[in-house]
């Protein structure tokens, strides 16, 4: 085998002792990031020295956290300051590669585990609309149903209602959404108003329960039990707009009481006091409690409103000027 009086050990012995496997050992070998200390030339048999169980050991620990052969060679190759730079930038590659997969891990299991979709938008973005209907929620023991904000969740959007009778109010979402069932449950509006308010949130639902996430974090909301009003129906019944304003938010008074609204061609009065604004359509004349049709300006986006009026005993139609997926409806009062 050799001459020499240093001791040899089999691929066996040399493969109990390092931990790698004669098949590895060969493996190496071939690969020359191991080759044995003496082979012999009848034999073929592959003699390792003790010495080589350091090198053997550096190989089977890089190889266990994933370290590709070049980069193994390049280790071993060089001096003890480049094999650390190897070390350390393939754990930060792998660290971020863990950190791509949780991500993508989160949907991944929605799309297997879900029965119902799963919504995904801004945050921000959902707490300005929570904020923007919710102020429409009853407050009556009366009717628990109203005290909480309806969700409805589909492939396209995430819509939001509230309604205290007088008032309703109702915004769209345009969302990102796995594939799953469409579903709807109504929230109780305490529970909406602590969810956080920055990064993506996802909204997801079971057959009794709804929970929200952000960041990782998964939150139960709190459910309110009953049958929500049939709000498209409301909507959709509504008389045709005979007279249309636009003005200023600002411009709507903030005291209490009735308010007299009339609105015509030759522009806008509110109680009596002329309103800058942009008036299209027949004379009318309309009363609200202030209070209500405050509440239901306060909620629009953007400096400007448009009512939409069909009659003096039909609801009324705030919106945003900026935002038409934003709607209230206002009930009158009798002047």
């Amino acid at each position: 085998m050799t001459d020499s009086t240093e001791e040899f050990l089999t691929i066996g012995a040399f493969a109990r002792s390092s931990g790698l496997t004669p098949s590895a050992l060969r493996f190496y070998d071939d690969c020359a990031l191991l080759v044995p200390a003496s082979i012999d030339a009848k034999s073929g048999y592959r003699y390792y020295s003790r010495a080589q169980a350091k090198r053997a050991n550096i190989i089977r620990q890089l190889r266990e956290i994933g370290l590709p052969l070049d980069k193994v060679a390049s280790a071993l190759d060089g001096d003890g300051a480049t094999a650390v730079e190897i070390v350390d930038g393939h754990v930060e590659e792998l660290a971020a590669r863990a950190r791509a997969a949780a991500e993508a891990a989160v949907s991944i299991r929605r799309m297997f585990d879900e029965t119902y979709c799963t919504a995904t938008v801004s945050a921000a973005e959902f707490a300005s609309a929570v904020e923007q209907v919710s102020s429409a929620a009853g407050t009556s023991e009366e009717f628990s149903v109203l005290r909480g904000v309806l969700i409805e969740v589909d492939g396209a959007a995430v819509t939001l209602t509230a309604t205290d009778r007088y008032r309703l109010s109702t915004r769209s979402v345009v969302v990102h959404s796995s594939s799953g069932a469409p579903w709807s449950r109504i929230a109780a509006v305490d529970s909406l108003g602590a969810v956080p308010a920055s990064g993506n949130l996802a909204l997801m639902a079971t057959d009794d329960a709804m929970a929200v996430e952000v960041d990782g974090v998964r939150s139960e909301v709190d459910l309110v039990n009953g049958d929500f009003p049939d709000w498209r129906m409301i909507v959709d019944g509504l008389a045709p707009t005979v007279t249309r304003v636009v003005l200023q938010r600002d411009f709507v008074p903030l005291d209490g009481g009735t308010l007299r609204i009339d609105a015509g061609p030759d522009g806008l009065t509110i109680e009596g006091v002329d309103v800058p604004a942009r008036v299209t359509g027949s004379e009318m004349t309309v009363f609200f409690d202030a209070a209500v049709l405050q509440a239901a300006v306060a909620s629009a986006v953007g400096p400007d409103v448009m009512l939409d009026i069909a009659a003096p005993d039909h609801p009324m139609l705030v919106r945003s000027a900026v935002d038409g997926a934003l709607t209230t409806l206002v009930m009158p009062v009798l002047g």
